[in-house]
């Protein structure tokens, strides 16, 4: 079987919104919209504001929300009853997000869909999809994709990537799914040329040059073995336990299980849930294995580093940078990974 050739396009800058406004018919499209730090319904292509840096808010959460309800059940009957689904909506279509946020999709597709069994709620929205990424030109200073086999021009999770030249797009097609998105919109863009490829590879090798390796990921899993090693005695003493740094993380996954019910109905909620927070861990009996912030600090970094290296040989951390822009505190992973190398 020949394998696919991937479409190069180009696209005027002005020619943007012309390229949305095509695309509202058949996809609910979202995307940075007017400054806002998540990505918002598209319904007019005037609205569309693409940021040179990222979101403040991952995209996530479309495919594995804050909040969910996986059924209903009636008490009396003890039986699970149909959720309403509503209407019939027009497929998914998230554009202008980073390379870091599709590749985070991808490493969630492990935890997810990989795997039996697999998650059939998470399954339900992500199969039907569209991702288009923009690469980044300009990566923000806590940055660090590099070091965690990322990059600002990522392909991993994407159906279509976006490169910003100088006037116009160049644009090219990553999956199957992206060339039937192409298909639909020919007519406002033409076909790439050498010297569009040049450019692109000129600005993609410059924002690579400007994002810090940091690290070595394979010597950070090696270290990390280190399970009661000293220095954790003293990387926790800053750390509030405010969660930010998991609920912003566009690969963190954890969460609890609720069963909420009012005289005969009741619901079973899955939540966004924190290996920062005390309850995370504690259990009935009042016993907590987690007791400090020093030990779940230490399952966070061992996580991302070490477990999921073990597991799935990926590391799930894409060096987006929130959790350092974020933090209340000024804890910088990128620090703290640092002293952890140095530690003897």
């Amino acid at each position: 079987m020949d394998e696919r050739k991937p479409q190069m396009k180009t696209l005027r800058s002005d020619n943007l919104r012309e390229f949305v406004s095509s695309l509202l018919d058949v996809y609910r499209i979202f995307a940075p919209v007017n400054g806002s730090d998540r990505l918002m319904r598209v319904d007019t292509p005037g609205s569309l504001d693409l940021p040179r840096g990222n979101i403040k808010l991952s995209p996530k959460s479309f495919f594995f929300p804050q909040t969910e309800t996986l059924f209903i059940f009636d008490r009396k009957t003890h039986r699970a009853l149909e959720k309403d689904e509503g209407a019939q909506e027009k497929p998914l279509l998230l554009f202008g997000i980073r390379p870091c946020d599709a590749r985070a999709f991808a490493l969630m597709d492990r935890i997810f869909t990989d795997d039996a069994p697999r998650d059939p709620y998470y399954f339900k929205r992500k199969e039907s999809a569209i991702t288009i990424t923009l690469a980044c030109t300009h990566p923000s200073p806590t940055c660090f994709c590099t070091s965690v086999g990322c990059a600002p021009d990522a392909e991993d999770g994407a159906d279509i990537i976006f490169y910003e030249l100088e006037h116009r797009y160049l644009i090219k097609t990553l999956t199957p799914h992206g060339d039937a998105v192409i298909e639909r919109v020919q007519a406002c863009m033409q076909n790439a040329t050498e010297d569009d490829n040049r450019e692109k590879d000129h600005l993609m090798k410059a924002a690579n040059e400007k994002v810090e390796r940091c690290f070595d990921c394979e010597a950070l899993q090696v270290k990390l073995d280190e399970f009661d090693a000293p220095y954790w005695q003293e990387l926790h003493h800053k750390c509030l336990g405010c969660g930010v740094c998991t609920f912003l993380c566009p690969t963190c996954h954890c969460f609890d299980i609720t069963d909420e019910a009012l005289r005969r109905l009741g619901r079973r909620v899955r939540t966004w849930d924190s290996c920062m927070f005390p309850l995370f861990t504690q259990h009935a009996s009042g016993h907590n294995p987690r007791p400090t912030q020093k030990e779940r600090l230490r399952q966070r970094i061992m996580h991302k580093f070490n477990y999921t290296k073990k597991c799935y040989d990926e590391t799930f951390c894409v060096g987006c940078g929130r959790c350092i822009l974020y933090c209340p505190v000024n804890i910088d992973i990128r620090q703290l990974i640092k002293e952890i190398l140095e530690a003897q």
